[in-house]
């Protein structure tokens, strides 16, 4: 075949796989537009009881019973729309919904389905089992996080802040920095909704190996004010490798922090360091708000990064009388005047 031939069979080789393309995406758009529909026609009988349920007007159960009540191909359709309400409600409504998938069997098929072949029903059953709080799930939901789906891994960790159990921190902090990553916004607030109890987790967390994890723990230390990570906070800023870890380090100690660290966060703010370091720790020093960080901050204000500048000079209004003395005396710039500024809006002398 000559040159000219296989450069058309290539062409229309192409051409076929974008139209397969094409004719795929529209094909899973219809069978979707088409399932919602079915979805919508099999629930519009029950969305009275549906309504009164979720809104809390059903105080005889009456609604409730009635849900619990359908049978065939509208209690699957009515346990999806379930499903979803109950990320939306809270409290005795929340526990009505909860009750009528108990009683569909749909808490007790989603262990089950966690190990499905269908990666959606993977995704739901995680879902299903954190907002029926089913505490006994909790190793299957844990073991979900290396689930290979993406989708999955967020279920699950979204589930495990709806279960609440701090057991689960160090395997969820452990699967921020897995190959098949947790992402960190989600895991950071399920975290959040294990309590204290995590304090231990967060503290082992910040010496992983994974700078992501370490990322996350020095956030949620601040966060939550959890005093125990002190000591490796201020080890972490002074010596991670992970700059992005370091400025974590210098917020949470800007929020919990003490006036002996004010050194090591001024040493964050000399030249040789990163610029998104030394602008966390100016920052920080602001929220820790000791008068020991005037003339560290003073000595910012002329800095050649402008950004870094204005937070010395705003971190220095926050020091409150003794930061604006010296802010009032310190040679004009435009950082400076920004701060006048600003202090006089808020009604200072300056």
């Amino acid at each position: 075949m000559s040159a000219h031939g296989v450069l058309w069979v290539s062409s229309a080789l192409v051409l076929l796989a974008c139209l397969g393309l094409v004719l795929l995406i529209v094909s899973t758009k219809v069978l979707r537009t088409l399932r919602e529909r079915r979805t919508a026609a099999l629930v519009a009988p029950h969305r009275p009881d549906l309504l009164a349920v979720a809104s809390g007007e059903d105080d005889d159960r009456v609604h409730r019973d009635a849900l619990i009540a359908v049978d065939g191909a509208a209690r699957d359709a009515l346990d999806d729309v379930v499903v979803d309400l109950l990320g939306k409600v809270r409290g005795v409504p929340a526990e009505e919904l909860a009750s009528v998938l108990l009683a569909h069997g749909a808490v007790d098929r989603a262990p089950h389905d966690l190990s499905h072949r269908n990666t959606v029903r993977r995704a739901r059953a995680a879902h299903v089992l954190g907002l029926c709080h089913v505490g006994a799930a909790l190793p299957l939901v844990v073991e979900a996080l290396r689930d290979p789906a993406p989708e999955v891994r967020v279920s699950a960790t979204r589930a495990l802040g709806r279960l609440g159990q701090p057991s689960a921190a160090a395997p969820l902090l452990a699967a921020v920095g897995a190959e098949r990553a947790v992402p960190a916004g989600p895991a950071a607030d399920a975290l959040e909704g294990m309590g204290v109890g995590i304090a231990d987790a967060l503290r082992d967390a910040l010496l992983a190996t994974s700078p992501t994890t370490r990322t996350v723990a020095a956030y949620l230390s601040g966060e939550g004010s959890f005093t125990r990570s002190t000591d490796l906070l201020r080890l972490s800023l002074r010596t991670d490798e992970d700059p992005v870890v370091r400025a974590a380090a210098a917020v949470a100690l800007g929020r919990m922090g003490r006036p002996v660290d004010v050194p090591v966060l001024l040493e964050g703010t000399q030249a040789q360091q990163p610029s998104e370091l030394r602008r966390a720790c100016a920052a920080a020093l602001g929220d820790l708000a000791d008068a020991s960080a005037v003339d560290g901050l003073l000595g910012l204000l002329a800095d050649p990064d402008p950004r870094l500048a204005e937070i010395a000079a705003t971190s220095l209004i926050r020091l409150g009388p003794v930061g604006h003395s010296a802010l009032a005396g310190a040679p004009s710039n435009p950082a400076v005047e920004t701060a006048r500024a600003v202090a006089r809006l808020q009604g200072s002398a300056l």
